[in-house]
Parts: C-alpha cells; structure tokens; sequence
C-alpha cells in the first residue's frame, strides 16, 4: 500500500478538483473572468511563503519616497465590498452606496475631510510607459522561477501618500484598492513570465489567462484526469474482481484470447494502483476500498497476478513486452500530469505572494490608524478628567458652603436661646435634661425640637460635636483667623460666645449621660439576650436597629469610649455571673479529699464556662458587627437603616469585640486566666505526685478546651460579615467589604494573641511538671521491683537563669542501677526483678503518656518548633533513663557476674549425659537476660520511635508533622547512639562469655582429659617411650573402647547444650558470628595441645580423627567459616600413615602436587604436625633422636626440619591466621 507521502499527485488533485468545479460553474452559465478567483481559493489551501524579497523591497522603496502612509480608516461600506476583476472594479453594491451616504451626510459637519466608500483605481499608464515594455533581467533569464517584480501596488501607496501630503483631502487606502493593485501586478508578473518564455516583450501587455491556449490545453488534462480518477475509484472493486476470476471458467475462447483479456484486466488494475492509491481516496473523499482490494494494491502482488494469468505454453517474452509498453506510456502520461500541476502551483503561488503583499500593507496603515486614533482619546481623556476633578473640586466646596451655613444658623439659634436664658426677669435655666430627655412635652420645650425629638438624635449628636469643635477653636489663629481675634477683642461678643458654648456643653452632657446611655442600656436589658437580625424579627427579641442608631450617636460623643465601657460592663454582668460573681474563698479546700473533690468539681465548672463563653462571645460579635460595625452600613440600608455617614467607624467593631475578649479573658481577678491560676495553685496545695498527674492532666483539659473556645470565636469573628455583604458585586460594597474582612482580620490576630498569652502562661510549668513526674514514675517502677539505685550528685542550678528570673529547664538525674546489688541477687533475681516483662514495660508506658499528653498540650502544627522541642526533651529524657540508668548497668552487671578462672578441682570425665550439663562457666540466665535485654530495646523502639508507622502519634511522627528538620536529626543522634552504646556493651559482655567458655574449655581438656583418671593405662606406656604422650599416645594393639576421648565428647556435650541457649538469646548474624569465633578459640586450644604435649601413635590416630570429626560436628551448628577443621583432618592422616608413604602424602602422588599436604597445608604445617608421631623420634642415652626414616625423608626433600630445637611458635598455626590468609 502506497501512503500519502509518497504519491506525487497528492496535493494537484485538489486543484483539478476545483478545475472541475469551475468547468461545471462555466457549465451553467458563469463567466470566465471568475477562474483566477478559483485559483486564489486553491491557493488559500497552501503554506504562505514568508520570504518575499522583492515584493517588501518595493513596499520599503514607496515608504522612503512617499515619507509617511495615509492615516484613513476604511469604510464599513469598502470593507464589505466585493473582490475587483482582473480589469476593472465592479460597480459597488446598493446596500454599499446607502452606507456611503449614511457616512457622507454624518460627516459633513466634521473639520476634517472624508473618502468616498468607492475603491481608489489607479489610471491606466501610458502608452509609453518603459514599465510595460521592459522586461527585468530575471524573467530573461529563468522566467518561471523569478520572483515577482511589483509595479501598481507601490505605484497606489506612493499616489496615496502624495494625495493626502498636497490635498486637505485624504484618499482612503482599502483593502479592495488594494486588492485591484495586486491583481493588476498579477497579470503584469504572468505577461513577465510569458514574455520570458516566448522573447516577446508585447504579451507584458497584452496576456491574460483566458486567451492562452496552453492555459486552456493544461486545465482540461486535468480535469480529465480528476475524472478520470473518480471513474476508477468507483470501478476499482470491479477492475481488482476480474482481475481474480478462474480463467478455466472461461469457454470458447483461445489461449491468446484468454492471456489478452488478462493483460487488459492487469493494465485497469495497474491504473487504479497508480492513479487511486487508498491513501489519496481517503483524503480527497472519493470511494474508499475494501481491506481485500488494499492488499491487493501492491506492485509485487500486481506483477505476481500478471504472471499468473499466462498459460505455460504461451510465450511470457511478448506479455512481458506489452506489459513494459502499457508502464511506459502510464509513466508519460503521469509524466505530463505532474508538469501541468507543478505550472499551476507556480503561477498560484506567485499571485498569492503578491495578494499577501496586499494584505501585509492594508494590515500595517490599519495599525497606524488605530494608533493615532488612541492617540487622540489619550488627549481628549486628559482634558476630561481635568473638568471632571474640577467639577469635584467645586461640588466640595459648594457642599462644605452649604453645611457651614446650616451649622452657623443653628450656633445663632442656640446663641439666641442662651442670650434669653441669660436675660430672663425669673433669672431660670432652661431644663435641658427634662427637655433633651422627653420628660416635658414638646410644645412647652424651649429648645429646638432637633434636640428634643427622639427621632433627631443622631443629626443633633452631628451637630453638637461640631459646634464643641467650634468652642474649642476659640483662640487658635490658624484655624479661625481673623475672627478669634475679633471675639477675643470684643467684649460682647465674647460673653455671647460663652454663654452659646456653656449650653452645647449643658445639651451635650444631657444627651451622652442620660438620654442616649440610658436609653442603649435599657433596650439592651429588655432584649434579654435574644437576638433576631432578619428583616422581620420576632416579638420579644433585642431592638438592635435603636440600639445601632444610639451607638452611632454615641460615636460622636468621646468617641464612643464610654459607650464602649458601660456595653462590657453590662455583657460582664449579665452574661457571666457565674465567671465574675465567683467567691474565691469558698473554693480553698480544708483537707485531701476536700482537694481532690473541689478540684474536680471545679474542673467541671470551668468546662462548663468554657462553653458558656463559647455561646456569649459567639452571640455578642454578631450583635457588635450589626450595632458598631462598619459592615452594618450597607446592610442597614436594605432593612431601611442607616447609611454609612459616620466615618473613620470601620475599627470600632474590632475595638468593642477586643475589649469584651480582653475583660472576659485577662481580668486580673475574674477572667479565665485567674480561673485557670486558681484552680491550679488548689491543686499544687495538694503536694504529692498523685496531684502531680492530676495537674498534668488538668493542663490538657484547660488547653483543649482553650483551644476548642479560640477556634469557635475565630469562626465567630468570621460570621461578623453579613452574607448579602459578601455576595455583593459593587465598588462601593467591595470597599466596605475589604475594610470590614480587615477588621475581622485584626480581630482574629487579637484572639491568637489571647490564645498564646493564655497558653504561654503555663507550657515552662507543664514541660518541668511533665519531665519530673515522667523521671518519678519511670524510677519508682524500678523501686517497686526492689531494684536498688545510686543516688545522684546533686545539680547546680544556673545563676544567670535564676538572676533573670528564668524557670530553669528540668533536667532528671541519672539513677543508675546498682550493680553489686544485681550480681548478688544472682540470674534468677535480675530476670524477676528488672528484666521481668512487667517492669520492662513501665517506662514505656509512661513516656507514651507523656507524648500523648504533650502532643494535646501544644498541638502538631507544621513548623511548630514549641512541639517539637518539647517532644525532644522527653525522648532524650527516656533514652538517658532507659539507657544509662537502667540497660546499661545490666549489661555491665552480666558482665561481671561471668567467673574469669576455671575451678581448681578436676572436672569428672565423662559427663553423665543423663544429668544437667555442666554450663562451662556461663550460666543459661546469662543468654536469657541477653535475650530480654534485647527484646527491651526493640520495644522502645516500637514503641517510644515507630519510624514509618503512620497514625502511632510516635516521637517519629510527631516531629514529621512538624517539620522541624534540627529536632528530628537531634532526635535521630539520640537513638543512634542509645543503640551503639547498648550494642558496645552487649559485645563486650558475650566476648567475656566467649572468654569464659575458652578458659573452662581449656581446664576440661588439661585438667580432665590428661589427668590420671581419666590417662588410663597410658602412664606406663610413657615411662617405657620417655615421652609424655597425652591421651592419643597408645600402644599398639590396645582395645579401642570407646569412640572418642572422654574430654572431648564431654565438650561436645556442653556444647550443644549451650548452643541451644545462645541461638535463643542471639540473632541469627550473631550467632553466626559468636559460634565462629568459638570453633576457632577451640580449634586453637586443641591444636596448642597436640603440638605441644601430645604424641599421636597409629592407634591413637583413630581416636583423634574420631575427636576432630566431632569438634568439627559442634562447630558446624552455626557460622560458615570451618575450614580450619576440614585442614585439620587431612593433618590427621599423617599419624595414621605408614613411614614408607609419608613422602608420597606429603609432595602428592605422580608428582602432583596439588594433591600434597605441602600444597593443601603448607610445609611447615605438615612438618610440624608429621613431628608430634611417637615413631618421629626414639629416647637413647645421649637424648632423644629422630627415626632413620625421617632423616631419609628430609634429605630427599631436601628440606629442615622445623621443629628442631622444640621452640614451635603454636600461634603460626592458629585457626584465625589460617582463616585469614585463605
């Protein structure tokens, strides 16, 4: 199957496609000057090309000759015009001619001049225009390749420019002018191209498309292509389908016949796979073909089908001839197609790039256009924000004008009013109290009724407050002016104006003291505390729309400050009797159980004030919000309150709800904290470590439920806002809405200050408390198990911290445990006293209550350094304990407990296997306490660390949560070197037990094994040799028995005994590792024996392989590395071999040796051991002296004998150095 990519008629078949469109068009009756439009839609299909040279040069050579382009703006009219011809434009449309007009008509009053809505033409040029008659050098040269050489586009751009610099009237540069610029360079580029073609300088001005005949000629091949095309699409199933007919099936036809049809049916096939690959079908929309004709379309299968339709007889050199004749003449025709398509999309492409150049020109004056008109509304906004700011300016000061004059009427009403007061024949003052009060009627008051009228009061509280601004600008020159010097100069006027200011301050005490006061404390009494905000309250509920006009009266007066007072003090009183009506005396508890029953009859009190304050201060900041709050302005006015006319009140809900929180949580002596003080210091009266935890646990509950009350009043201080408020979309409650969420913002930051000031207070006295009753508990476990401690230095306290008046950080002491005390009670009293399961747990339950509750008490927030300190010191804590003062001295007890020396009697050989076996000095408790010991550690780990554990509320993941990277390193250094000083100190008490083993593994041996009981009848054998042979020195044609030497086989006993209480006590590395080293302290010990003290006769050869087969045996029970005995064994067969073969073992059989002892072992080695044969050497009267068969061997060997002399050095033949070396 051939693909897109490679099918050369891809892309021209879409252009003969749109040929054919035009063929039908012509058909039905359309002109022919539309085929070059046709072309520009094939082209709006193709990539533009952006390297366009020569068409830019001359668009920069007009722009240098004309200086500037045309600023004009094209019509909607142009815009929507139709595309021009090729000669001339065509006639705009109606609806484009009543569009000018419209334009015209509305424009005639404007200074500057229009353009008509008509595209600009070019005239024609001349007849003796040299443009026209010259031919540029590239179209002489390869004309079909050369770049287009633009003429009338450049041409329109300069006479445009020259028009608009010489004329007050602009020509209008749009896009259909231009369009008729570039199609006229168009038809010169194609007479250029032809004239090139034909050397004919006349066709620059006479061609066109529609006269040329190879125009003509080209397209109509390729319409008959296209339809030629979509005739084989259609009939490809059908052409492919007898293509694959049995030819047998066809009758009365001859062979030749027969092989013509085939070769007609192959040449259709071989059609379709050239000119209908299914890659071109699927794009272009044509019949796609079925899977079975795609596999078919393959020129091997096609030449396959070709070969297989021919007879055997018939001659395959003339369908092969035919064959070749039909590709040739299909490769011409292609040949042709191609040359057609590739001339088309020259001459599209050209035109393109030249229409393109059209564009990029219309794009670029729209630019400068847009540019100069923002220009312009850049100016003319300036201008207008000047008038408009001072249209403001004025509006202010007729305002300020207007406001002056009310307020200097109403100083001469009052200055009238005092004037008669002061000149009245009874000499009475106006009742200003009764008056401003309502307790007189309103037509016997004598002062205005903005005073008296209730509904009036926050316009006379406006009032007064600028007229006590007036009093109090009395002598300030820079305020007033020439006219403080006026009053103070004359004398009558200065007593008007202290009798006008002596009533203002009589009216304004009447309405703050009395009226407004009163007034708010009575509405807030009668509301009870129930409170309705909606637009239709409920009956009975708090009047809290008077209750905002009084306070923003109030406002006015002192600021609001007495108001805010006297509103606390009536929250205070009314809402928290219980809180500040508490009799601190009757709380002092007499005796123990009168302490513990009023402590928590007292802890429930204060959780039940916690909730009390919770509902409170909760209620209360929604009334403040409504009543002080600047976010009740907009609020107000949708339930036809008040407007937002008070200004600068946006702080005064933060200021009310910050003094309530402030007396409610920090009176000095009824808020919550000297609550919390006072149910504490009850407690510390107490005195014992039982208050101790009580008073931790009342730390936890007072901090809880603290944290419970500051997270609702924070939810609280959020619902100050009202919902419609919030949802709001306009500047103006945009605005208020800012200021009001950065008041509750402030007030929030005030509650965490209120909430870290009431926590603060006691977390140093928590932390102390907690790390002394953590220490207290952890020792009194030990002390209950009857474990007996050393008593610590005492600790000096730092003097700059107490000079200071700093609490000093708890610091616990170590308490070691006192190990003369341990190794006296011996195994059995350390696994039922500090190693008993119970007492191992203690300290761990302890230090995870003590997390738990610290983890309550200050939280788990990220980055809370407080947290993760305090966590710190409590692991550290337990880690000094756990180690220091309490595993530590176990493992150096156990220790110590191990004997260093054997006992001096002889060990009773053999062991009766029926009966305990001896423990060769280490007791199986010690394993057993090594066992618990171990378990312990794990444990704190698990329990106290539990690193990965999610969800444990462990020292891991607490620190983790908090983020704190130095805590947690810290912490980290603390368990590693808790677990390298215990592991220290674990190897040092097992290599003392390895020690032990070795010294009572060496006594059985020396003391039992070679003794006189268990010698046998050896001793007369010795006295008769000279030599002191040891227990392998047996005389020939001795009874053998017993298989092994009774020192051995009890070793091997006791040591399959122990293992079984070291595998239980070790881990498997350990283990491992221990087993090892003690195989190899045993193989030196016997090894040590037999090269020094031991001679091996041939009898006695058999019991010592029997002996090292069975030390090997226990040695192979844990470790891997054994080799030691495997070389040991093959030494033993040197005392079992006879004289005459001893060469042959030693150099290897045949000369190999790789197979001799020398090789296996090493010479000195081999000699060595050969030496301790009781036949190596004979007793004379001059001393001992070797056998004759020995000096042989040596001289043959040609080698010393090493052990001459008798100063073996037994530690070359070590097991570790051997070990080592392999």
């Amino acid at each position: 199957m051939r693909s897109a990519s490679h099918d050369p008629f891809a892309s021209t078949s879409q252009a003969l496609g749109r040929a054919r469109e035009r063929r039908k068009e012509r058909a039905g009756g359309g002109s022919v000057k539309q085929r070059p439009s046709a072309a520009r839609r094939g082209l709006e299909e193709e990539e533009p090309d952006e390297d366009l040279q020569r068409p830019s040069q001359a668009r920069k050579d007009s722009s240098k000759e004309s200086g500037s382009e045309p600023a004009a703006i094209p019509s909607r009219a142009n815009r929507s015009s139709h595309k021009p011809s090729q000669q001339q434009p065509p006639p705009p449309a109606e609806s484009s001619q009543r569009s000018s007009k419209h334009s015209s008509s509305k424009d005639k009053s404007s200074k500057k001049s229009h353009t008509s809505s008509k595209p600009y033409r070019l005239p024609p040029p001349k007849e003796g225009n040299k443009t026209l008659d010259h031919l540029p050098p590239g179209f002489r040269e390869r004309p079909e390749q050369a770049d287009p050489v633009l003429y009338y586009l450049p041409r329109l751009l300069s006479k445009t420019n020259n028009n608009n610099t010489d004329n007050d009237e602009e020509v209008l540069l749009d896009l259909p002018s231009l369009l008729n610029a570039a199609q006229d360079d168009v038809r010169l580029h194609r007479g250029r191209v032809q004239a090139g073609l034909k050397k004919d300088t006349r066709l620059i001005r006479t061609y066109t498309l529609e006269k040329d005949p190879n125009y003509q000629e080209r397209q109509t091949r390729l319409e008959e292509r296209l339809t030629m095309v979509q005739d084989m699409a259609n009939d490809s199933p059908d052409i492919l389908g007898k293509l694959q007919e049995d030819k047998a099936s066809v009758k009365g036809k001859t062979q030749a016949e027969m092989a013509q049809m085939h070769l007609l049916h192959w040449q259709q096939a071989l059609e379709v796979y050239v000119h209908c690959p299914p890659a071109l079908l699927s794009e272009t929309g044509g019949n796609t073909i079925n899977d079975e004709v795609k596999k078919e379309l393959d020129w091997s299968t096609l030449f396959e089908k070709l070969l297989d339709g021919i007879p055997e007889d018939q001659d395959i050199s003339m369908i092969l001839a035919q064959a070749s004749d039909m590709c040739k003449g299909l490769v011409k025709q292609c040949k042709t197609f191609v040359k057609d398509a590739s001339q088309n999309v020259s001459d599209m492409e050209a035109s393109y790039r030249i229409r393109l150049q059209a564009h990029t020109e219309f794009a670029r004056h729209s630019l400068q256009v847009v540019g100069q008109i923002e220009d312009q509304f850049k100016r003319s906004g300036r201008a207008a924000l000047q008038i408009g700011q001072q249209l403001e300016h004025a509006e202010l000061k007729r305002s300020q004008c207007e406001a002056a004059s009310v307020l200097i009427r109403r100083w001469w009403a009052l200055e009238t009013l005092a004037e008669a007061e002061e000149n009245s024949e009874d000499g009475m003052e106006i009742n200003v109290m009764d008056e401003v009060c309502g307790n007189l009627p309103q037509d016997d008051c004598q002062m205005d009724a903005l005073y008296t009228a209730p509904e009036n009061s926050l316009e006379a509280s406006r009032t007064l407050k600028q007229l006590r601004a007036v009093v109090r600008s009395k002598g300030n020159a820079a305020a007033t002016g020439t006219a403080s010097k006026a009053v103070l100069h004359d004398k009558a006027a200065q007593r008007r104006f202290d009798l006008t200011s002596s009533l203002i301050r009589r009216t304004s005490e009447a309405l703050t003291g009395t009226a407004f006061t009163g007034t708010f404390e009575l509405v807030y009494q009668e509301g009870g505390g129930a409170y309705d905000f909606s637009a239709k309250p409920r009956p009975g509920s708090m009047d809290w729309r008077e209750l905002r006009s009084l306070a923003q009266a109030l406002l006015l007066f002192d600021s609001g400050r007495n108001l805010h007072s006297r509103y606390v003090d009536m929250v205070v009183q009314s809402r928290f009797p219980e809180l500040f009506h508490h009799n601190s005396q009757a709380s002092t508890p007499k005796n123990r159980a009168d302490a513990e029953f009023n402590m928590d009859a007292t802890r429930s009190k204060l959780s039940n004030l916690f909730h009390r304050v919770t509902d409170v201060c909760t209620a209360e900041f929604e009334l403040i919000a409504y009543v002080f709050g600047s976010t009740s302005h907009a609020h107000g006015e949708a339930h036809g309150g008040r407007s937002n006319e008070a200004s600068g009140s946006e702080e005064m809900a933060l200021i009310v709800a910050r003094a309530l929180l402030q007396r409610v949580i920090s009176d000095p002596h009824n808020g919550l904290q000297a609550r919390i003080n006072d149910l504490l210091s009850s407690i510390d009266r107490v005195g014992d470590f039982d208050a101790g935890a009580k008073k931790l646990d009342t730390f936890v509950v007072i901090h809880e439920k603290a944290a419970g009350l500051f997270a609702l009043l924070k939810d609280a201080a959020d619902r100050m806002i009202p919902q419609d408020l919030n949802e709001s979309n306009t500047s103006i409650h945009s605005t208020t809405y800012l200021a009001a969420r950065n008041a509750v913002d402030s007030l929030k930051g005030f509650l965490t200050s209120q909430e870290l000031a009431l926590s603060n207070t006691h977390r140093q006295g928590y932390i102390n408390l907690e790390l002394r009753l953590l220490h207290h508990q952890c020792c009194s476990s030990l002390d209950i198990a009857g474990c007996t401690l050393v008593k610590a230095p005492p600790r000096r306290p730092d003097k700059a911290l107490v000079e200071k008046g700093i609490l000093e950080e708890y610091k616990a002491p170590i308490l070691p445990l006192h190990k003369p005390s341990l190794a006296k009670t011996g195994y059995s009293g350390i696994l039922a006293g500090p190693l008993k399961q119970s007492v191992l747990r203690q300290p761990l339950i302890h230090a995870t209550d003590s997390l738990a509750r610290a983890r309550l008490m200050f939280g788990t927030n990220k980055h809370d350094t407080t947290t993760a300190r305090v966590i710190l010191s409590i692991y550290n804590q337990t880690c000094n304990f756990y180690g220091q003062g309490f595993l530590y001295p176990i493992m150096e007890a156990l220790k110590e407990m191990l004997p260093r020396n054997p006992p001096g009697q002889v060990p009773p050989l053999p062991f009766n296997e029926e009966e305990e076996a001896p423990d060769l000095g280490v007791n199986s408790g010690f394993w057993v306490s090594l066992e618990r010991v171990h378990s312990a550690s794990k444990s704190f780990d698990r329990e106290l660390w539990a690193e990965n554990r999610d969800g444990s509320h462990r020292v891991w993941e607490i620190l983790n949560v908090c983020g704190d990277e130095t805590s947690l390193s810290v912490a980290r250094e603390f368990r590693v070197n808790f677990y390298t000083e215990l592991e220290r100190r674990g190897e040092t008490a097992i290599l003392s037990a390895l020690d032990t083993l070795s010294t009572h593994i060496q006594w059985v041996l020396v003391s039992g094994g070679e003794s006189i009981l268990a010698a046998g009848g050896t001793r007369i054998f010795n006295t008769l040799t000279g030599q002191s042979g040891g227990p392998y020195a047996i005389p020939a044609g001795s009874s053998l028995e017993t298989p092994n030497s009774p020192a051995i086989k009890s070793i091997v006993y006791c040591l399959r005994v122990q293992f079984v209480h070291v595998q239980a006590a070790l881990t498997s590395a350990s283990l491992a590792s221990f087993w090892t080293a003690l195989s190899m302290r045993l193989y030196d010990i016997v090894v040590a024996r037999l090269l020094q003290h031991y001679t091996v006769s041939t009898v006695g050869a058999v019991i010592l392989s029997r002996d090292v087969e069975a030390l090997r045996s226990v040695s192979m029970l844990a470790g891997t590395e054994h080799s030691h005995w495997d070389m040991l064994r093959e030494l033993v067969t040197l005392y079992m071999t006879p004289p005459d073969a001893i060469k042959t073992m030693l150099v290897g059989p045949d000369g190999d040796a790789s197979k001799g002892l020398f090789s296996k072992t090493g010479r000195d080695t081999a000699l060595v051991f050969l030496s301790r044969r009781n036949d190596y050497r004979y007793k004379t009267a001059a001393g001992m002296k070797k056998s004759s068969w020995v000096t042989d061997m040596l001289s043959e060997l040609s080698m010393s004998d090493p052990s001459d002399g008798g100063n073996v050095n037994v530690s070359s033949f070590a097991a570790g150095r051997k070990h080592s070396s392999e």
